[in-house]
């Protein structure tokens, strides 16, 4: 009896863990539109695919401190064109240059990232969730 339970505890607490993972594909998002990305998760834009890879560098401002300066974050996205294998590697920032990126004839723009630092807490990357725009280059 105490092993089915404790059987049955493990399945209960895998499946909620389950039940929090974000998507691997969002889907299909529509050029010049605001989307968001979990890390890990990918989107198709037109012919580009963009997958949202990790948070290298985190260093901007905590929203209960006053700083002199707001901060950055470094973003690193994976791209690569509709049935091409081979994904660049791409770095966006939050505050500094470049704030957006070319790719074949897109552009890829940061908007935000979430969560906004605390003081005294470290941010969990799988909680980090990025939104970007992206435009055909004309």
């Amino acid at each position: 009896m105490r092993c089915n339970a404790l059987f049955a505890g493990l399945v209960i607490s895998t499946l909620l863990g389950l039940a929090g993972c974000a998507p691997a594909l969002v889907g299909e998002v529509q050029l010049d539109q605001p989307f968001t990305l979990y890390v890990r998760q990918a989107a198709q834009v037109d012919s580009l695919k963009i997958r949202f890879l990790a948070v290298p560098e985190d260093s901007r401002c905590p929203s209960d401190v006053s700083c002199i300066w707001v901060g950055n974050a470094k973003i690193t996205l994976g791209v690569s064109l509709k049935d091409n294998t081979e994904e660049a590697v791409l770095t966006i920032n939050s505050n500094t240059e470049p704030t957006e990126v070319p790719y074949a004839d897109f552009r890829i723009r940061f908007v935000s990232l979430k969560p906004v630092p605390l003081s005294g807490r470290t941010i969990n990357p799988a909680e980090y969730r990025v939104t970007l725009i992206v435009s055909r280059v004309r």
